[in-house]
């Protein structure tokens, strides 16, 4: 495939290639048999591009895949480009193309934004940019994304909580007439019409893309809908996408979620969006939407000390019979699905953060440690997701050691005392400052505390995270993940996540907890926390028996 790619290159006079990891709606879950760069370096990992030179291939990857491309990607043919906390894709990538170069990109896998930024910063070195509406790797290798008949159902009112007509007409008091807004990003469009598929793994989205104004809506899909969405909305083939701009003057979009492709479609038309307001709508969850998280919580706590109770009492277990066993009592608790592949590791692959290939020949053996992270889509498409770190048999003091500052980390940020200016960077630094004060500096900690969680696994905003993206303002019933974790190569890694959701009591705000799976006491060095984190720790375990009324 890089020999071939590489003779593109000459014939297209490029002196490289920028390879994608996503799709032409820019998902952040592609699926490897649709992932153009799975076939050049053979990565697995759910993000990070390749840029394929004449002389070099520039695997990038961020601190969760450190280990895991290093063990992946042919280290000979490859270069492992890591990304460290506050470096950016961007600007490493920048800093690998050659002056006066000129460089492919698949117009339909970037968004504006990152063209347009990338133009930016390129231009400085007199290096041209080459738009290619196909993706060369097609050339060599058919991308297919999943096929099956499953339907586009609409989920019900009482999980919505607001009907799309509803939400439809409070989007269209932001237009003009003679103006329409475009949206191409899956998790808004599943979200403003309140419907799922279930038909990709991991995916509770379709594939479609939206036109609105104020008079309605039109979702131009190819997937087969069971139901109709509402009133408002109409829908038409993916192939008349093109000619949805005829009859408006101008056509508001958003740069981050439109490809570059898609946005030559409208550009003399363009009006840039001051905010995504789909995506600010639905990062505020409803009583309802609240309530389902709640309920979906309680059967993914069934799941994992299901997991838990499978560590304790089989001998001889491997970490895919585990995996499968998860799945299984996912299923069982009445998943449609998982919400993303099952990251399960034993032993020193508990360092692996997204260890996401748990292997038929690894045993679990007294002694190790076991990381359970796994998620699924229940009936209203919306995700959950859980981490539990175990360990098998009699912990040793360095576990209980790593073990018990991952904890610390956690109940220090659960508990910070939030208000109405309250950040992700705030959290993410409380926890930080833990780690650095506990002596372990050999462990990394290379992600971010957290992430938003909604429709998708991961969820924008908020951002639980030391980047810009985490110096937004904590709203309101908005739902993310708290997830400390420290991990070093050769001995394992501890990941401790809880699901929570900032609620509003007395017109006070206070993060409370969707999950209540409870730690390992023989896991935890109580001379290692604090009067106060023990108080803590006994209210994490009384709401755990009462399952969460006490909180």
């Amino acid at each position: 495939m890089i020999k071939k790619l590489r003779e593109f290159l000459q014939k297209e006079n490029l002196d490289a290639l920028l390879i994608n990891t996503t799709d032409e709606f820019l998902v952040e879950y592609n699926e490897l048999s649709n992932c153009a760069r799975y076939y050049v370096t053979g990565f697995s990992g759910s993000t990070g591009d390749v840029l394929l030179t004449g002389n070099n291939v520039f695997q990038f990857v961020d601190g969760r895949y450190h280990e895991q491309a290093d063990k992946e990607c042919d280290l000979k043919m490859v270069t492992v480009v890591k990304l460290q906390l506050g470096q950016t894709f961007l600007g490493e990538l920048v800093e690998k193309i050659a002056s006066g170069s000129t460089i492919g990109i698949v117009s339909k896998k970037i968004s504006l934004n990152f063209y347009k930024n990338l133009k930016t910063k390129l231009s400085k070195k007199h290096c041209k940019i080459k738009a290619l509406d196909f993706d060369p790797v097609e050339l060599f290798h058919k991308l297919e994304s999943s096929k099956g008949e499953k339907p586009v159902e609409q989920i019900s009112l009482d999980i919505a909580g607001v009907s799309a007509d509803e939400k439809f007409k409070k989007l269209s008091r932001k237009l003009k007439q003679n103006e329409a807004l475009v949206d191409t990003n899956l998790e808004n469009i599943a979200y403003l019409t309140n419907c799922r598929q279930y038909k990709t793994p991991y995916s509770s989205t379709f594939k479609a893309k939206m036109v609105l104004n104020k008079d309605g809506a039109v979702i131009f899909s190819d997937e087969n809908f069971d139901t109709k969405i509402g009133e408002y909305f109409k829908i038409c083939p993916l192939k008349e996408f093109d000619k949805a701009f005829k009859k408006v003057k101008s056509v508001i979009f958003n740069p981050s979620t439109i490809n570059y492709y898609d946005f030559t479609l409208i550009k003399n038309k363009s009006k840039e969006a001051q905010k995504d307001y789909i995506k600010e709508m639905k990062a505020i969850k409803n009583d309802a939407e609240i309530a389902h998280f709640k309920k979906n919580y309680k059967r993914t706590d069934n799941v994992v000390n299901h997991a838990q109770d499978c560590v304790n009492k089989i001998n001889n277990l491997t970490e895919k019979a585990l995996a499968h066993e998860v799945e299984k009592e996912f299923l069982n608790q009445g998943a449609k699905q998982l919400s993303f592949k099952t990251i399960l590791a034993a032993g020193k692959n508990s360092s692996v953060i997204h260890y996401s290939h748990p292997s038929n020949k690894v045993e679990i053996k007294d002694g190790d440690f076991v990381l359970l992270d796994c998620g699924g889509h229940f009936e209203g498409g919306y995700s959950t997701d859980i981490t539990r770190t175990f360990v098998k048999g009699t912990p040793s003091d360095m576990q209980k050691k790593v073990y018990t500052t991952v904890l610390k980390m956690f109940l220090n940020a659960y508990h910070y005392p939030v208000t109405n200016r309250t950040t992700g960077f705030t959290l993410d630094a409380v926890a930080r400052k833990i780690h650095r004060q506990s002596g372990l500096k050999d462990f990394n900690f290379n992600h971010g505390l957290g992430h938003g969680v909604g429709i998708n696994v991961h969820e924008n905003p908020p951002t639980i995270s030391c980047g810009a993206m985490g110096k937004r303002v904590l709203k309101k019933n908005m739902v993310f993940t708290i997830e400390p974790g420290l991990y070093k190569a050769g001995f394992g890694g501890v990941r401790l996540e809880n699901s929570v959701y900032l609620a509003e009591t007395n017109g006070k705000l206070k993060i409370k907890s969707l999950s209540y799976v409870p730690f390992q006491e023989d896991a935890i060095d109580f001379a290692l926390l604090t009067k106060q984190e023990k108080i803590w720790l006994k209210q994490w375990n009384n709401n755990t028996m009462s399952g969460g009324k006490n909180d």
